[in-house]
């Protein structure tokens, strides 16, 4: 079922992905710094979490009003993610 909405809808819907992503982006680049901050740091956890870095910096390039996979996937997987991240601190 294709769903028709406005392009008020349409550009919250990308802005809030787009902000979604950079979050995201900070978050992994925290993560990263506070590992290899460490005395011994998990050379795995930092290759794991800047494969994970290059993902989501190249969703963020490619994120388009067109892209609804990439937007829902933001929308509908990260941002719930983060949510969690900020309901813990």
């Amino acid at each position: 079922m294709t769903m028709v909405r406005s392009l008020t809808a349409v550009t919250a819907r990308l802005e809030a992905a787009t902000e979604t992503l950079a979050e995201y982006i900070g978050y992994l680049n925290g993560e990263i710094d506070a590992e290899q901050d460490k005395a011994e740091p998990n050379a795995e956890r930092v290759e794991a979490l800047e494969q994970q870095l290059d993902i989501v910096i190249g969703e963020r390039r490619a994120i388009m009003p067109a892209n609804l996979a990439l937007i829902n996937r933001a929308l509908y997987i990260y941002a719930p993610f983060l949510k969690l991240l900020r309901g813990s601190t």
